[in-house]
Parts: C-alpha cells; structure tokens; sequence
C-alpha cells in the first residue's frame, strides 16, 4: 500500500509533527511505502521526494506587499496544488493521509483530491476546521461561538493573534473551505480525541465521516522511572496555557518547578522565577537527551491548560516516563488523566485548588509510584503505537475497498477510561 502523507512542515516542529513521524515510521516498519508532501524548508528532513516540494505561503513575512500576496495564498496557494497534483500523477497513492495543511499548503489540495477520486483521510491535531484561528479561543478564553458556522466573529474579535489583518484572512479561509465544499473530499476526520468527536458533529459533518482515533507512542522508546526530584511543566509559556495559574498556584510552597519551553511571557517568567531561587527554574526550549532526562526525572507534570486541549501529546509522554499528571478539567484532557488513577484533575484557573493538589501528590510518594505505574500500563495497553498502526492500516483499507467516501465508522480502538 502507498500512502502520500502530507503536512506543511516536514521537520519535528510540534506535537502534529511527531505525530506524523511516529506514524510514518511504524507504517513503514509494518510493510507500508511511505510517500511525503510537505512545503519546501530549509529545516526539512531529507527525503527523495524533496524535489516536488514547492514553497507554501510565506505567513511569517513583514513585507506590506508579501504580506497581501500571503494572505491569498494562505486560502489557495495554487503553486502548491500544481505540485501536489503533479505528485500525485507521479506516484499514484493508495490513500492520502493529510495533517495540518492549513495557511501554508492551503484546503487548495483538497479539491485535486477529490477531482482524482482517491480516498484521504484528514488528522484533526488542532480547532481549525471549526475554528478560524486554530485555538477556540477569543480574547484569552475558551470559546465555541463558530460551530454554527458564523466564522466572521474572528474577524469582528481579532481571534488570531489579536491581528486583524491576519484575523481576516483566516475569516475568509474558513469561508471558502467551506462553502466551496473543499472538506467534502476527506473521506474520513480522524480525531485524537472524543471532545474533538463531538465538536465535529455539532459542526455538522456527517458522523460516518467521523473516527476516534488518540493520538499514542511507542512505550519501547521510553524508559519509565516512578521517582523523581521536582515538578515539571512542558510547553510553550503563554497565557492559555495556564502558567499565570500555575505560578500563583507554586507560590511560597516550596516545592521545585522545572519550566520546560518558550512563549510570549518567558520574560516575566524569568522575572518570577529569579524572585523565587532556586524553586522554580526556567530551563528553555528542550529536545532530544535533555528533554528525556527532565521527564525521567520528574516526581510528575503538571498541564494546567486553560483552553480547549485536544489529546496533547505531553500527557501521553509522561505517562510513558511513568509519571502521573495533574491537570486541568478542559477539552480532551480528562480522557487522558483519569482522577485518582493516572493523576488528578482540577478546575481551571483555581491556583488554590491546583495548589492543594500539588502539594498533596507532592508528599505522597506512594500515590506517585502508584499512579505512575498506572499510567505506564495506560500506554502499554490503549495508548500504544502498534495498537495505533494497526488501526490505520484498517481504516486505509476499509476506505480504499469502500470507495472514496466512508459508510461506516468503526471503533477500532477502546474508548479509555472517563
């Protein structure tokens, strides 16, 4: 079987990118010829495919005229539909996996693929199908106002990044994706989580068109160790994140915090963590050795998100190092921590709640033990790669001997734990 995976980025730069890697390589290993599409970088991977690859929209420039020529191409960079047509035409897929293609490649791809009638089945790793500016957020607060399809309150609000330029132009994306019918040629949404599930189908896309599919790791590459020396937090420091919380919540505790990654407040988390010694300790953006070395480490993590999560693959992570979580009541979260047995859970922007937590499972290193042990097992059991693979093999083969639309959704894999 040929699949044509397709992301805007072929480099690890985020979880959706790991993701896709990992899925790459277990398909491969498990007999699959893996084709990839990405635009052109000079951060990629090397591939022999490299050659078809073109470049996306270029969303990062500061030009006043690029900036316009962006935008256009960010809703339909037709540079990167010739190429992806022209691949295809090449290659001949079986399936075609897409993941985040979204302002870069652009939902222009989507209509070769239905124009050619192969199957593809589309990761849903962020909001961006439902929401225009990716996060389901307004102002710093969760919010689902566009499930019923009125997508120009992100332009009314400035959702994305506060930036009414680029707030408008994903208002227009959204409308054009939609309304032109682009999405009609995913054959099956593939959702890390059942809260992503449920958004889909208030959304209205038709529920048969529609797969629980959790995100998941190979435990073989993880080295559990249920001890560790302080808590950990991972992933970019912004307000969404919960991190005003958190600090307020560490406060005068005493405890050690470890603060791994980067974000629009790291200035003020320096300041913070210099007024307070040696407990909390700001230790960068972190990958590779390192990265594994503070997760093994850890006593646990704490995720203290106060948006819409989707199935982040943090949690996952540290269940893997054997390491439970505590984190917050929100998105798809609570699918993953189960209260009392693979962590604990809190409501957002409770700093005294997540406080007491903390300081709880913080003294109790018998629960830390047992919960991590837990968690470990989770991974081993549902969360696992080869559980994953195997799901997807199934899931191309019921869309390539079922025509290029899905009749029928099935459970490939156990609902975990509420």
């Amino acid at each position: 079987m040929r699949v044509l995976t397709v992301n805007n980025y072929f480099y690890l730069r985020g979880g959706a990118e790991r993701v896709m890697f990992n899925d790459m390589q277990a398909l491969a290993d498990a007999g699959a010829d893996i084709v990839p599409f990405s635009a052109a970088d000079p951060a990629n991977a090397a591939s022999d495919y490299a050659h078809y690859f073109v470049p996306g929209a270029d969303i990062h420039t500061t030009s006043p005229f690029r900036r316009i020529r962006a935008g256009y191409e960010a809703i339909h960079c037709s540079r990167a539909a010739a190429a992806f047509d022209a691949m295809i035409q090449d290659v001949r897929p079986d399936v075609i996996h897409f993941h985040n293609i979204y302002g870069r490649l652009s939902t222009a791809l989507l209509p070769v693929v239905r124009r050619r009638r192969i199957p593809s089945v589309l990761t849903l790793h962020d909001y961006k199908v439902v929401c225009p500016s990716y996060l389901m957020l307004r102002q710093g607060r969760p919010c689902d106002s566009c499930l019923d399809g009125g997508f120009y309150r992100c332009a009314l609000h400035r959702c994305h990044k506060h930036d009414a330029a680029a707030s408008a132009v994903y208002t227009v994306e959204a409308y054009v994706s939609r309304l032109a019918g682009r999405y009609d040629a995913v054959s099956a949404f593939l959702c890390p989580s059942r809260f992503m599930e449920t958004l889909l189908i208030r959304f209205g896309v038709d529920r048969n068109r529609v797969i629980y599919h959790p995100n998941a790791v190979d435990p073989a590459a993880y080295t559990p160790s249920y001890e560790g020396g302080y808590v950990l937090y991972l992933g970019r420091l912004s307000h969404e994140k919960g991190l005003p919380t958190l600090l307020e919540a560490m406060a005068g505790t005493g405890i050690p915090l470890r603060l791994a990654g980067s974000g629009p407040m790291e200035q003020a988390v320096r300041a913070i963590a210099a007024a307070n010694g040696e407990s909390i300790v700001l230790e960068g953006h972190c990958e590779g050795a390192r990265l594994r070395d503070l997760c093994r480490n850890a006593a646990f993590i704490v995720v203290p998100s106060e948006w819409y999560e989707n199935a982040p693959m943090s949690i996952i992570e540290a269940f893997a190092y054997g390491k439970p979580v505590v984190a917050t009541r929100i998105g798809g979260i609570p699918e993953l921590v189960t209260n009392g047995q693979t962590g604990y859970l809190v409501d957002c922007n409770s700093p005294k709640q997540l406080q007491a937590t903390v300081t709880g499972l913080w003294r109790d290193r018998t629960a830390q033990q047992r919960m991590g042990r837990n968690a470990r097992e989770l991974v081993e059991t549902k969360l696992s790669q080869s559980a994953r693979t195997a799901s997807l093999l199934a899931i191309y083969d019921n869309l390539r001997y079922s025509g290029p639309m899905v009749r029928q959704a099935p459970d490939y894999l156990m609902p975990l734990a509420s």
